[in-house]
């Protein structure tokens, strides 16, 4: 007991993963000419004096994006980068004298040091999110995108087992192709160590999660009683509503972004008639904040009432063959 006597459970506790670094011995080998082809990017990339980036800036190796342009400037020239937020452990609760100590890198792959902090830091339970692995959608190959995400699940699977009672883990569902998220699904649901089901806020091609095309993804989650985790990311695949309205300042991408995508998310879920399909699906909406939420409730139940034409106001059932009938 780490607090009080209370245990205390991390349910968004990360991992910064390096596909370079993590995958060698979890990859299929029938995509390891693919994969060495990422690492070789990812080595010219650290030639050239850049950071470690698959997605997100302006020297990502996979998709490039503008998200670190200050605001009050105009012009970057590409010398903009997106933020380290070095100030993020003294930012929480404002006012702090001292920073918090800093989070080892090793903890990301070195299970005795991240134990050593989660003592530190009287957490009993960390829950493993990736950091990056749920953009692997911005790939043009679907099938290296199911061998990235099956090479992390291994790897993660194994360094969770090293700490079983203390590290558990979560399963990033292939949202593009979600047959085969469906039977990755399956095939990791006998993992004592998987906690959930983690999908993006929206889908890749602008799907919001209301989309039919999700409902296998809800139906396998709610059969297996995984809880579906959506986790949002700043100004990376999928993006998230408003990424590009905001002229990639930074300051206001990290600010609002992921509330925004966890209101488009519950707004979806709930006026897409989700909870009235699969009633027995539980849905956590991560790494968004809480002090949107009563704006938003307020909002969208006002806009029922103004608008009930644009929800689904039925109660449907959703069948195997992906019809909706109206019990």
């Amino acid at each position: 007991m780490s607090w009080n006597g209370e245990i205390v459970i991390d349910l968004d506790s990360h991992i910064v993963e390096r596909a370079d670094r993590f995958y060698q011995d979890y990859i299929d080998p029938s995509y390891r000419e693919a994969y060495q082809r990422l690492c070789d990017g990812v080595a010219q990339q650290a030639k050239a004096g850049n950071r470690y980036s698959l997605f997100g800036s302006r020297t990502s190796v996979i998709e490039q994006i503008e998200t670190g342009r200050p605001l009050g400037t105009r012009d970057t020239f590409g010398l903009s980068r997106r933020s380290d937020m070095e100030g993020g452990r003294r930012a929480f609760p404002p006012g702090r004298a001292d920073a918090l100590p800093p989070i080892r890198p090793e903890a990301s792959w070195d299970v005795k040091v991240r134990l050593e902090d989660m003592d530190r830091a009287m957490v009993d339970v960390g829950v493993l999110y990736p950091t990056h692995v749920s953009s692997y959608c911005a790939l043009r190959d679907g099938g290296f995108e199911n061998a990235l995400y099956r090479a992390y699940h291994r790897w993660v699977a194994d360094f969770c087992a090293q700490a079983p009672t203390r590290l558990k883990w979560t399963l990033v569902a292939n949202m593009r192709d979600v047959s085969a998220g469906v039977a990755e699904i399956k095939h990791w649901a006998r993992d004592a160590n998987l906690a959930g089901i983690y999908i993006s806020p929206q889908a890749p091609d602008g799907k919001l999660l209301d989309n039919p095309d999700l409902y296998p993804l809800y139906e396998v989650a709610q059969d297996l009683d995984l809880p579906v985790l959506a986790h949002g990311g700043t100004a990376r695949p999928p993006y998230a509503p408003g990424t590009f309205d905001l002229d990639g300042a930074w300051f206001l991408l990290h600010s609002f972004g992921n509330p925004w995508a966890g209101m488009a998310a519950l707004g979806a879920l709930i006026g897409g008639g989700i909870f009235e399909m699969f009633r027995e699906l539980r849905v956590a909406i991560i790494e968004t904040g809480g002090g949107w939420l009563p704006l938003a409730m307020d909002r969208l139940d006002t806009h029922y009432l103004m608008s009930p034409g644009h929800v689904i106001a039925d109660t449907p059932r959703y069948a195997e063959d992906g019809a909706r009938d109206v019990v």
